[in-house]
C-alpha cells in the first residue's frame, strides 16, 4: 500500500516560486515520476485563483474610492470615458450600481459608457445593470442605459451610410465617364462612385472615387440626385443613401482599377440614354444630363454653398437650386 501526504499551499502556488511538498513513499523508485506529475498539475493550475486575489485586493481598494464620474451633457447625460485598466468585474459591478443610483437622485437622465477594448469584458458586466449597446467603432464600444422617467428618449446610431458617385461630363463633345463593375452578376454601364469616407464631403467623395476607379482628375460641380433604398443588403441593416454628382474632367486619360472594374470608357450622352446595358437610376442621370446639355443646367443643377452653422466656429454645406443674387440674404 502507497500512502502519499500531499500539501499545497494555493497561496504560496500563486505568489511563490518554491512548493511546499510533503512525499511519503514507500516505494521510493516511484519518487522522480510523482514529482513530475505535481509539477504538470501546478502548471495546469488555472489562473482564476491569482485573478481572484488580484480582484478583491482591487475591489477592496475600489470600495474607499468615489462612484463613477462622468461628463454631463446639455440633455442631462453622463458620459464616463476613463476606466482604471485593471479594473474587476465585481468591483466595476459594485461600482456602477452605486454610480447610477446616484445619479438618478441628482437628476440625470441616462449614462453613457464609452468602454475600450481592452475593457470589453466589463460590458457584460453593464448588462447585467441594464446596459445595452449603442454603437461601435473601432477599439472603443458605447453602451448606454435610460434612467429618466418613461420609455427611453436616447437617439439611436447612424440609420444611414452614404454612397457617392460621380458624372464626369465633358461638356465640349458631350460624352460621360462610365465604368462597368467586375464583381457584378449584370455587366451594365455605371458611374464610378463608393462610399463616403467619415468627415469627407459629397464632392471630395465623388472627385476621389472617381480617381480611385478611373484615373480621369475631376472637379465638382453641382448634386443631381439622391436615392433612398432601405434594406440595403450591403449597408449592415442600415438604409442607403446614394448621391449623383456632376463633375467636370481636368484631364481625360483612363487608366481604371482593374481590381474593381470590368471595362472603362467615355461615352456620348446620348448613346448611354438609348443603351440597354445600363441600370435604371443611371439612364435617369443620362437623360438629365443630356436635358443640361440643351437647356442649360441651371435647370438640373443642385449647387453648393457653404454657411455658418448654428454652432460656434462650425460650417456646413447647403446645397438647393440656385437662386438669384437679388434673392440670396447677405
Amino acid at each position: 500500500m502507497v500512502l502519499i501526504i500531499l500539501r499545497i499551499n494555493l497561496f504560496d502556488i500563486v505568489n511563490s516560486s518554491e512548493y511546499s511538498f510533503i512525499l511519503v513513499s514507500e516505494h521510493l523508485s516511484q519518487r522522480n515520476q510523482l514529482q513530475s506529475q505535481i509539477r504538470c498539475t501546478a502548471r495546469r493550475l488555472p489562473e482564476t485563483p491569482a485573478r481572484c486575489f488580484s480582484c478583491r485586493a482591487r475591489r477592496l481598494q475600489l470600495h474607499r474610492e468615489k462612484p463613477l464620474t462622468g461628463k454631463v451633457d446639455r440633455f442631462g447625460g453622463v458620459t464616463v470615458s476613463h476606466f482604471a485598466p485593471d479594473t474587476c468585474e465585481e468591483a466595476f459591478s459594485a461600482l456602477l450600481k452605486e454610480s447610477v443610483t446616484q445619479w438618478k437622485e441628482q437628476g440625470r437622465v441616462a449614462v453613457w459608457l464609452h468602454l475600450p477594448i481592452a475593457l470589453s469584458r466589463l460590458a457584460a458586466v453593464a448588462a447585467t445593470h441594464g446596459f445595452t449597446f449603442h454603437h461601435a467603432r473601432q477599439d472603443q464600444a458605447v453602451l448606454c442605459l435610460w434612467i429618466g422617467e418613461g420609455e427611453s428618449r436616447l437617439p439611436g446610431f447612424a440609420t444611414h451610410q452614404v454612397g457617392v458617385a460621380g458624372a464626369v461630363l465633358d461638356e465640349t463633345n458631350g460624352k460621360v465617364l462610365v465604368v462597368q463593375d467586375k464583381n457584378k452578376t449584370k455587366n451594365a454601364w455605371k458611374f464610378p462612385g463608393g462610399l463616403s469616407d467619415l468627415g469627407e464631403n459629397i464632392g471630395a467623395t465623388a472627385a476621389r472615387e472617381v480617381y480611385e476607379e478611373t484615373g480621369v482628375r475631376a472637379e465638382f460641380r453641382s448634386l443631381l440626385s439622391i436615392r433612398q433604398q432601405h434594406n440595403h443588403p450591403g449597408a449592415f441593416g442600415m438604409s442607403d443613401m446614394y448621391l449623383i454628382c456632376r463633375l467636370s474632367p481636368l484631364t481625360h486619360s483612363i487608366n481604371f482599377c482593374r481590381h474593381e472594374c470590368l471595362r472603362c470608357e467615355w461615352m456620348e450622352v446620348a448613346e448611354l440614354c438609348r443603351t440597354a446595358e445600363t441600370t435604371p437610376i443611371t439612364s435617369r442621370m443620362a437623360r438629365l444630363l443630356l436635358y443640361g446639355l440643351h437647356h442649360g443646367f441651371q435647370h438640373i443643377d443642385l449647387t453648393m454653398e457653404e454657411l455658418p452653422a448654428v454652432y460656434s466656429g462650425m460650417f456646413y454645406q447647403l446645397f438647393h437650386r440656385q437662386l438669384p443674387e437679388s434673392l440670396r440674404c447677405s
